[in-house]
């Protein structure tokens, strides 16, 4: 946390805050997140200040005073482990992975072992600058089947003892791991072209902005009120008017207000029956007029001719005609299907069918009306004979051979039947009876529906009336025309015909026409015009009273929520915050930014660091400082970019509250060795103030990581990550690859591994000499690695192209301790190499084999005791003048 300035400076500005304003700060000062009983306790204060009628107050506000802010601190977490990976990428189920709950952790492994599955799930579990979702995505194994969720358990402690903090994708992020920041090659190119961003500012100075956020909640909470309460209801309360003039009636609606009072309603919407009655003269008395007397006359006439042909419906299509009809029918059928019967005895040897049939019938008419008319004229058909021989037939148009002649005689004969004449009697009255059959000139007209509504205007029973007179009368008259009629009444639809009605109707419109002789002087009839529009528009408005009121009551809610949104603007406070963040942090976060920049050596790079701040939160921007482009990215190279990026990434952590862990994936990415080492260095002194995780393939990274760390006095635990054919994710457990380690690490190792050799020995010689002789082997390592390490004090390091010179004035080699060197290393030589079958070289016994790591011991003891020395004995370097 920052000095008191930015805590007074709070203080100073919140005087000026409303109460509500001033109750958030407490809340905020209190609590870190505000809960929802907070926000509602905010909204219903905000809403009582606008003036909306709660059920119950709002409390009062606790006068906001600096013991509110407490110390400002919180209690740091340690990143402990994580545990029973399932499901992400290759890890091994069950996965976990132990950091060091102090200082410096250092993960290493080859590519693909694994590395990156845990810090994918550090990066969505903890504070990163990534945000794209796509990015923060942890896949399973795309090559396995292993079915299940993708789940984690990250465990932390706070000081109280661990807390396991489940995991899976998409999981709302704890509070707690909010401290925990990493870092990695998504969210460089982030640092690099989207800003240093400082998340979580100092207490003093995040006050502001988390008012802002409040401020943005309840303003989205009221409107989503307001859109639920109001919304479009207001523009659905307007009354639609005839016609757009300048009368009380509209005038009222136009200036209808919040402040419009429930008498002023009642007064302007009062509406009674003898206003109606005026309105029915004013209206009969305008309506005067050519055009107008044309109409009425027009429906009077069509109203007498339809009374008339309602009359004759109500005669020609009752059930009775119906049915009338329908046996008139029944007979004709029934005639003609005796008559049919018989002529099928008569013509049984015809050569032909359907003789007597309806088709053959119309045939023989045809041909007697030619006969008579045309081929023997004024003879009675059929003509059997003419001119003394045989007649011709008026079908064929050939001679009658007494064969046809007979049949012609036959076929005559049926006709004279009584039974066809029958038949031709009852048809024929079926014929007569459809020819009466009244036409329905009105009832089916086309303009039908268009007088019907002429109608409705004036009576709308009547118009239902006469509608369901036409229905019935058409589907009657239909009926009544069909071939084959239905057997029961029930197929039509009752006959109603309105004649007392339709007459009382006829009535008044013989009245209307003879009124409509009004309408004299022109100024009268303008004022009648005028009177007939008030009366009409005020009764509109009376309709719609409940209209009114209810338009009024939500513009009274809707300005009551225009007042509390304007009380949650945030325009101010960004401003005082932004303020606030120039006078207390712009200036460190620069100071910072460029000491981070220099101790990687990249002060040469002309980029700088703006504010760009929103409501929520203060951002600082890297600004290439070039008009060509805005994106730092296309400037430098990945080199650059990371170690700018690692520039970014500190000073945000530096600045923030507390001092939570960091996790950091392979930060020398395009690093040269040079700029490497100071990577290291300066990650080993953050790890002196905060834990720190770093993950690695480097090998010589993680070797001067390590170097660094002993500099600053940190024991780094070190964590060996490996993959095979089945999963990655393993953790080695003989810790570091062997060339990994340092002189005292492999000094321990082989103190370690020799601890069974007594039993082995006694065991199985074979195998005793099997392990000895590498032992042996790791012991000439060790060799190997004190010239490097020990006696020349690291000037050159293999790996690096790193020289430090100014460390050989603690080079200094003596005879004695060369011999020693020599005998040491020469007997772990003899001891490691495949020795002739005939050698007589005697493998050591395990106390043997302990003794020489002792003397190595000693060795190395007497050596750096001999380097302390020389720098004792060496003249002090005085610099020339």
């Amino acid at each position: 946390m920052m000095a008191g300035a930015p805590i007074d400076d709070v203080m100073e500005w919140s005087q000026t805050l409303s109460s509500w304003k001033q109750d958030a700060l407490r809340r905020l000062a209190i609590s870190n997140e505000l809960i929802d009983a907070d926000i509602d306790a905010l909204l219903a204060m905000v809403k009582s200040a606008a003036g909306f009628k709660l059920a119950a107050g709002p409390q009062p506000a606790i006068p906001f005073t600096k013991a509110h802010f407490g110390n400002g601190e919180h209690q740091p977490i340690v990143l402990t482990r994580i545990a029973n990976v399932e499901n992400v990428n290759r890890l091994v189920p069950k996965a976990s992975l132990a950091f060091c709950p102090k200082a410096l952790t250092i993960v290493y492994g080859r590519n693909g072992s694994g590395k990156s599955g845990f810090v994918r799930i550090l990066r969505t579990a903890c504070r990163t600058r990534v945000e794209n979702p796509v990015k923060l995505k942890v896949l399973a194994d795309v090559y396995g089947g292993t079915p299940g969720p993708q789940t984690a358990e990250i465990v932390v402690n706070a000081g109280d003892g661990e807390v396991v903090i489940p995991w899976s994708p998409g999981k709302a992020a704890s509070p707690q791991l909010m401290q925990v920041a990493v870092f990695d090659t998504a969210s460089a190119q982030l640092y690099v072209d989207g800003g240093n961003q400082i998340r979580f500012l100092p207490f003093g100075l995040a006050l502001p902005h988390r008012l802002n956020a409040i401020c943005i909640t309840l303003k989205e909470k009221l409107e989503a009120e307001r859109a639920v309460a109001v919304g479009n209801k207001v523009g659905l309360t307007s009354i639609v008017f005839a016609a757009q003039r300048n009368c009380k009636a509209q005038l009222f609606d136009k200036q209808l207000n919040k402040l419009t009072t429930d008498a002023q309603i009642e007064s302007a919407t009062s509406f009674s029956n003898a206003d109606e009655q005026r309105i029915e003269e004013l209206t009969a008395a305008l309506s005067a007029g050519a055009a107008a007397a044309a109409d009425v006359n027009a429906l009077s006439k069509w109203t007498d001719a339809l009374l008339l042909e309602s009359e004759a419906v109500g005669s020609a299509f009752t059930d009775d005609a119906l049915e009338k009809l329908r046996k008139l029918r029944s007979t004709a059928a029934a005639a003609r299907q005796a008559a049919t019967v018989a002529a099928g005895a008569l013509f049984t040897d015809e050569p032909l069918l359907g003789v007597g049939g309806d088709a053959w019938r119309s045939l023989w008419a045809a041909a007697r009306d030619y006969s008579v008319t045309e081929a023997y004229k004024e003879k009675t058909f059929p003509v059997l004979m003419a001119d003394g021989g045989a007649a011709a037939c008026v079908l064929c148009q050939q001679s009658l051979l007494p064969e046809g002649a007979a049949r012609m005689q036959r076929f005559q004969k049926y006709m004279d039947d009584i039974l066809d004449a029958a038949a031709r009697k009852a048809e024929q009255a079926v014929e007569d009876a459809l020819r009466g059959v009244h036409e329905l000139i009105c009832l089916r007209a086309s303009d039908f529906a268009d007088r019907i509504e002429q109608v409705r205007k004036r009576d709308e029973a009547l118009a239902d009336a006469l509608a369901n007179l036409r229905t019935s009368a058409v589907i009657r008259r239909e009926e009544a025309l069909a071939k084959q009629g239905g057997e029961e009444n029930g197929m039509v639809p009752p006959l109603v015909v309105p004649i007392d009605d339709l007459k009382v109707f006829a009535l008044r419109l013989k009245a209307e026409k003879d009124g409509l002789a009004q309408a004299g002087n022109s100024e009268e009839r303008a004022k009648l015009v005028a009177e007939k529009a008030e009366l009409e528009d005020r009764k509109l408005l009376a309709a719609n009273k409940l209209l009114l009121t209810t338009r009024r009551n939500l513009l009274v809610v809707d300005d009551g929520y225009t007042k509390a949104l304007a009380n949650v603007q945030t325009r101010g406070i960004t401003q005082r915050a932004n303020e606030l963040v120039d006078a207390h942090l712009t200036t460190a976060v620069v100071t910072r930014f460029d000491a981070e920049r220099a101790r990687f050596d990249i002060m040469h790079l002309n980029v700088g660091l703006a504010r760009k701040s929103g409501q929520t939160k203060a951002e600082f921007e890297v600004d290439p400082r070039t008009k060509l482009t805005k994106v730092t990215s296309e400037i430098l190279s990945e080199g650059e970019q990371r170690a700018l990026a690692l520039a970014g990434f500190l000073t945000e952590v530096a600045l923030t509250d507390g001092s939570g862990p960091i996790v950091i994936d392979d930060p020398v990415s395009s690093l040269d060795r040079d700029r490497s080492a100071k990577v290291a260095e300066r990650i080993a002194e953050e790890a002196s103030r905060r834990q720190v995780v770093v993950f690695t393939h480097d090998i010589v990274f993680f070797n001067e990581l390590s170097r660094a760390a002993d500099e600053v006095g940190i024991e780094p635990v070190t964590v060996a990550l490996f993959s095979d054919k089945s999963a990655a994710g393993k953790v080695d457990t003989a810790g570091m690859p062997w060339k990994g380690q340092n002189v005292a690490k492999r000094i321990s190792r082989l103190k370690n591994d020799a601890a069974p050799l007594p039993k082995l020995h006694a065991a199985s010689p074979a195998e005793y000499e099997y392990q000895v002789k590498n032992l042996y082997g790791r012991l000439r390592d060790t060799y190997e690695r004190v010239v490097e390490e020990v006696i020349f004090r690291d000037i050159v390091r293999r790996g690096t192209d790193v020289i430090q010179t100014q460390l050989l004035r603690y080079v200094r080699f003596p005879d004695a301790l060369a011999i020693r060197f020599h005998e040491g290393m020469t007997r772990a030589n003899t001891h490691s190499h495949d020795n002739p079958a005939a050698d007589t070289v005697a493998v050591p016994l395990p106390n043997e084999f302990t003794e020489h790591i002792s003397e190595l011991e000693a060795l190395i003891v007497d050596l750096k005791a001999e380097s302390e020395a020389a720098e004792a004995d060496r003249p002090q370097m005085k610099p020339k003048k």
